[in-house]
Order: C-alpha cells, then sequence, then structure tokens
C-alpha cells in the first residue's frame, strides 16, 4: 500500500510538472503576424480591406483590420457609415474592442482593433453568437478558423 502511494505521488508531481512546463512552452512562443488582403471594384466603388492578425501557435492574440471603401458619391459613403457605426456600435462597451470610421474626402476608413487576448469572450458572444464558430476548445480565437473566414471572403492571407 505505501508503494501505492508513493508511485501515485510520484505521478501527481510528474503530472503537474508537465502540465507547468505546457504553459511556460505557450509564453515562450514567438508572437507572429498574418496579413489578409482583399481589393474588389463594385458599382464605381473601390474596396481595399486589410487584416492584421498577431497570434502564437493556433491562437489569435490580437487583429487589426483597415477597411476602405473610395467613391465618388458623398451619399453612398454616408450609408456605409452609418451602417458600419450601427453593426459597431453594439460592441460600445466591450473592453479592448476599439473601432473607428472617417471620411476623408472620397474615402470612408474603418479601422478596428480586438485584443483576444484581454477581452471578456463571454461578453463578445452575448452580443454575436456567430464568434463562437471561430473558437477552439480553450475558448480562444482558432488561427486556422478566423483563416478561413476571410478566404471566404476573397482574401488572400499570407504568413
Amino acid at each position: 500500500m505505501k508503494k501505492i502511494m508513493i508511485l501515485g505521488v510520484a505521478l501527481l508531481v510528474l503530472l503537474m510538472g508537465c502540465g507547468q512546463e505546457t504553459k511556460n512552452d505557450y509564453k515562450s512562443i514567438k508572437e507572429e503576424k498574418m496579413v489578409c488582403k482583399r481589393t474588389a471594384n463594385m458599382n464605381g466603388m473601390e474596396m481595399d480591406f486589410h487584416y492584421e492578425v498577431y497570434y502564437q501557435g493556433n491562437n489569435v492574440n490580437k487583429v487589426q483590420t483597415t477597411e476602405k471603401i473610395t467613391s465618388s458619391s458623398a451619399e453612398t459613403l454616408k450609408n456605409f457609415e452609418s451602417q458600419i457605426k450601427a453593426l459597431y456600435s453594439n460592441f460600445d462597451n466591450i473592453q479592448n474592442y476599439k473601432y473607428q470610421i472617417i471620411i476623408d474626402g472620397n474615402t470612408l476608413i474603418s479601422t478596428t482593433d480586438i485584443n483576444y487576448q484581454k477581452i471578456d469572450i463571454d461578453e463578445l458572444l452575448k452580443i454575436d453568437s456567430s464568434i463562437q464558430q471561430l473558437l477552439n476548445d480553450n475558448k480562444k480565437i482558432d488561427l486556422d478558423k478566423i483563416t478561413q473566414v476571410y478566404e471566404q471572403t476573397g482574401a488572400t492571407c499570407n504568413k
């Protein structure tokens, strides 16, 4: 019985040590950046979308986007501005989710900065449940899943 207890304690120490090592290994993984781009011309509008995804392993840490829509129609830009504001205003009270929309001449520029390391995922899910499809088993944004979403919209992604 004593040998079983000693073996059990040794196994427990070994498992705890391995678990701690895994956490430290993740911290030592270098953060990398993937850039996804998409351009389009539609009904006299030029669209230029740029997404920067910062990640470690397969976990997304942060996403920064810049979406530019250029049009000679001020009314078209104002319509896009109101639609984008209506969409993003749902996230106004979410910390670590920042957005800005400006019109500069004939170009609307929409930027977002989302820090997934610090954001409250549960609060985010209350506002937009579709984010669930991007999560891995650890409730982190999965790099492969977000890449797939960008590529399905026509973006080209490079790591």
